[in-house]
Order: C-alpha cells, then sequence, then structure tokens
C-alpha cells in the first residue's frame, strides 16, 4: 500500500527529480490556494467594478500578474484569463501573505472619476462661454486592511471546502478507472450508466449538486488545476518507486516484463516467398541485436534503468506543460475534435491538462520504448496504469492537507488580525449553508438520479 507523509509545518521544499523539473511539496499547495483566493476576489471586485479595490488588492505583494490578461477597465476578464500556472504567490508561505496583509495598516487611495457629460444641444456647443471640458470627481477611497482580509479569508474557506469535495473525487474515480483498465474482461455500459452518462451531458454531476449550480467562476479551472497537482505530485513518487527496485526484485511490478511482449516482424510460414522470409529474419535480427540479453539479473537492471531514462524524458517533456496548464475552458477545448486517428495541433509552449498526460501513456497500449536500451522490456501502459494509482493516494493526502493544514491557518488568521468571533461561527460550510437556506425556503436540493430521469419523463 502507497503511504504518503504530510508535513505539518510552513516550510516549504522541493524534490529534485529530473533535470529542470522539481517536484512541489505537499505544503505549497496552501500557496497555491492562496493565490487562486486572490484571483477570485479580483475577479469579484472586478465584477463590482470596484476598480480601487482591484488596483490595490493586485499591488499589495506586486501580484499583478494575477489579474486578468486581457480584462477592461471596469469589466472582469474571462477565467480562462486568470492565469492558473503554479508559484504565482510571491509572498510565501502563504502564512506571511496573510500576516502581511494582516498588519498591513489603514490607508486611503486618491480616486480620479471623469463624470459622464449631459449631451450638449447645437445652441450650447456653439456658445464659446459655456464649459465644455469635462468635469472630474476627485474623492479618497478608505483601504481597510481588516475588511480585505476578511473577504480574501472568506474566499479562500469556500476554496478549501469545494478543494476537498474535489480531491475525494478524484480519487474515487481515479480507482474506479484503474480498476477498469486492470480488469481482464471488462463489463458493459449498464442502463445506469448510460442513463449518469446523459446526466452528465446535462450537467447533473455531483459537482453542481455539491455546489447548488452556483459554483464560484474558476471552479473548473481550480478542478483542473489541482489534477495537475497531483500528478506532479504521483510522478516523483513514482520515480522513487523505481529507483527503490532492485535488480532481483525489479520484475515483481507489473510495468517491467522479462521478455518482449509484442513478437516483432512474426514471420509467418504460409503463402510467403522464401526470399522474403529471409530479408523479414535479417531485418528481425538486426532489430533485435539491441536487445538485452543475460540473467534475470541482468534484465532487471537494464529494465529499471530503462524506466528511469524514459520517465526522466517524458517529465522534461510534460512537467513544463503540467505548470502551466491548459487555459481554455471546458467548452474551449470541445470546440474542436481532430479526426480519428490524428492529435490535436497545439503550440510546443502551450500547457496541458492531466488527462493529457496519461493519453500520452495510454497510447503505447502493448507497445514497448525501443528508442532507448532495455526500452523493450518497459510497458507505458501499465506505467500510466500505476502512476493515476498513486495519483489518487495523493488526491487523499491533498484532501488532509487542505483540511488539517491550511484550514487551521486560516482560522488563525480570522482570529488574529479580523473581527471574527468564535462564538457566533455556526460551523457550516459555506455551501452546506446554502443548502440549509434553500431547504428553509422549501426548495429540494436532495434529487436523486432517478428522480431527475423521472422528472424529465425518460424513466
Amino acid at each position: 500500500m502507497l503511504k504518503l507523509v504530510l508535513f505539518a509545518t510552513s516550510v516549504f521544499y522541493t524534490i529534485p527529480v529530473s533535470k529542470g523539473y522539481t517536484a512541489p511539496a505537499p505544503a505549497a499547495l496552501g500557496d497555491f490556494l492562496i493565490q487562486r483566493a486572490i484571483q477570485q476576489q479580483l475577479y469579484y471586485s472586478a465584477q463590482m467594478r470596484n476598480e480601487p479595490m482591484v488596483d490595490w488588492l493586485k499591488r499589495f505583494g506586486n501580484h499583478e500578474h494575477l489579474d486578468s490578461k486581457i480584462r477592461r477597465e471596469g469589466n472582469c476578464g474571462f477565467p480562462g484569463t486568470y492565469s492558473a500556472t503554479f508559484d504565482q504567490l510571491k509572498t510565501t508561505p502563504f502564512t506571511s501573505y496573510l500576516s502581511a496583509l494582516g498588519t498591513e495598516p489603514d490607508s486611503s487611495i486618491e480616486v480620479r472619476v471623469i463624470k459622464p457629460m449631459r449631451r450638449l444641444s447645437a445652441r450650447e456647443r456653439a456658445n464659446p462661454y459655456l464649459n465644455k471640458e469635462p468635469q472630474v470627481e476627485i474623492y479618497d477611497q478608505p483601504i481597510i486592511t481588516k475588511n480585505i482580509l476578511t473577504q480574501v479569508l472568506n474566499t479562500a474557506s469556500a476554496l478549501v471546502e469545494t478543494w476537498a469535495f474535489h480531491f475525494g473525487e478524484a480519487e474515487k474515480n481515479d480507482l474506479e478507472r484503474v480498476a477498469n483498465d486492470r480488469a481482464k474482461i471488462k463489463g458493459l455500459p449498464t442502463a445506469e450508466m448510460m442513463e449518469f452518462a446523459e446526466l452528465v451531458k446535462g450537467g447533473e454531476t455531483a459537482y453542481s449538486f455539491f455546489t447548488g449550480d452556483e459554483p464560484m467562476p474558476l471552479y473548473d479551472f481550480d478542478c483542473r488545476a489541482c489534477d495537475r497537482f497531483d500528478l506532479l505530485r504521483a510522478l516523483s513518487l513514482f520515480m522513487d518507486e523505481v529507483r527503490a527496485l532492485t535488480p532481483e526484485r525489479a520484475f515483481e511490478v507489473d510495468y517491467l516484463r522479462r521478455e518482449p511482449l509484442v513478437d516483432i516482424y512474426k514471420i509467418d510460414d504460409d503463402n510467403v516467398d522464401e526470399l522474403i522470409m529471409k530479408r523479414r529474419k535479417l531485418r528481425r535480427e538486426s532489430f533485435e541485436e539491441t536487445f538485452v540479453t543475460g540473467d534475470d539479473v541482468i534484465k532487471g537492471e537494464a529494465a529499471r534503468n530503462a524506466a528511469l531514462s524514459f520517465l526522466h524524458d517524458f517529465c522534461d517533456t510534460w512537467v513544463p506543460k503540467l505548470v502551466k496548464g491548459d487555459e481554455r475552458s471546458a467548452l474551449g477545448k470541445e470546440s474542436f475534435r481532430a479526426k480519428p486517428g490524428m492529435k490535436e495541433l497545439r503550440p510546443d509552449d502551450a500547457g496541458v491538462d492531466a488527462d493529457v498526460v496519461f493519453e500520452a501513456l495510454w497510447e503505447y497500449q502493448d507497445e514497448a520504448v525501443y528508442n532507448i536500451v532495455g526500452g523493450e522490456l518497459i510497458y507505458p501502459r501499465k506505467m500510466g496504469e500505476r502512476l493515476r494509482e498513486i495519483r489518487s493516494a495523493v488526491a487523499a493526502e491533498s484532501k488532509r492537507t487542505v483540511m488539517d493544514l491550511v484550514a487551521p491557518e486560516l482560522r488563525q488568521a480570522r482570529l488574529k488580525y479580523t473581527d471574527y468571533v468564535e462564538e457566533d461561527d455556526d460551523g457550516l460550510g459555506t455551501y452546506e449553508r446554502f443548502k440549509l437556506a434553500a431547504e428553509e425556503d422549501g426548495e429540494k436540493e436532495g434529487y436523486s438520479h432517478r428522480e431527475i430521469i423521472a422528472e424529465m419523463g425518460m424513466g
């Protein structure tokens, strides 16, 4: 059983994996959560057209890069324009940012507003003595940092709740996918599975039930970013697992094999000309010259080294893309579909989501990696299955991290820097409070899938 260690400390560090790549520590999830809370608060303030607050919040701690890249003044940007790239919080760890914001003295900023002018008639425009210059209104906007910190903490607490829910769903879905991939005989879709697929297509998912169809604007990108974070952690743990293999025990894992699985250039004796058979035999012998020979210990050492070499190259290719992430929305990603057998063309520096990385391993199917020494002894598709299994354990660890490490720090910041009174807290989460209010108003939030099917007239 895979066991992960929770480092309940505010010290952040990285685990070197391959050249140009360091895996994030578990506690770095708190930095990313506060980063997304700031971006979510920037979105809300821009949506309310509170430009002074947007300007002050993004300038505090030099976080201008967290704002939307294409936002116009007076409007919020699209959710995908708020970059979900990791490690963008400059004041780290996140507790230092909360402390800096909580101890920042109150101030005020001067705001200049050009008042909209009344439309002038032709006679008024022709009057040289009439003041036609735009009027500028100047006022002082108070900046009460205690209130700003309260808003950021409220948003961060809602993120803790929604992210913990997503990590639980990710763990469950990954384990179900691994069990299905490893099953020798895969079951056919049932009526219940097809009904559920129709619900998902219509937007009725576990997430819609949890959020009451009112998720935070950046939530979809947050979920995909959490998956990328877990995959980066899983890659480092997977490489540690491969490094720990010994030549004698290398073939105890299912992603390494003693002999090549696929018989390349198999010779068919029936209806094949003797000259063709001879040429095929020569090509096969030439192809197998690079294959590792010897006893199990020699092959085990070669298979382990080949797996490490493959993972190093794999990380160098995909980790920079995972760190950046795909900025397209779910609708944008589905707006174009490549033809069967063809891959989507994307710029070399474009970010990707975790599913694309798993797809790259799944595409190998039963093929090996023949461009490295010992590559015929590794099984990339099964490496993908093992990587997904590790990610499910990382998702469970990430859930404990946000609940046991991040949430208490947010509570301490509330008690220390805001007017929060613990006795007045009802102990409910944001969405739990919404559902309770809906039940009091007579709204039914606990629909089952069967009830929804019946209500739609499909049952």
